[in-house]
């Protein structure tokens, strides 16, 4: 997020790191609920309103991404070789049996 000449960047962090954070911006992150992050911020900090504000925007923006738990449930189809495998296993061995199917 950019506010006036303070620019912040959250950068994810693996599990287990916490926030590594300046004590304003970490107060802000841990009220959002994040654990896990590192930012990387660049201009001048000690407005502290704009960096504030500038935290807040990089937050919003992180709202954009669609996370693994938002994602819908897959259903996959079975595999043609899953679903004959043990026909092929037969046929291989030289004893296939008849597949009939039936006429409607």
């Amino acid at each position: 997020g950019k506010c006036g000449s303070v620019t912040v960047r959250l950068v994810p962090a693996p599990k287990g790191t916490g926030i590594v954070a300046a004590i304003a911006l970490k107060r802000l992150l841990e009220f959002a609920g994040v654990e896990d992050v590192y930012t990387s911020c660049c201009g001048q900090t000690r407005t502290l309103g704009n960096f504030i504000k500038a935290g807040f925007q990089a937050l919003t923006n992180t709202y954009g991404f669609l996370t693994p738990d938002l994602w819908g449930s897959t259903h996959f189809s079975i595999s043609p070789f899953q679903q004959y495998s043990n026909y092929l296993k037969d046929a291989k061995l030289g004893k296939p049996k008849k597949v009939f199917r039936e006429e409607a």
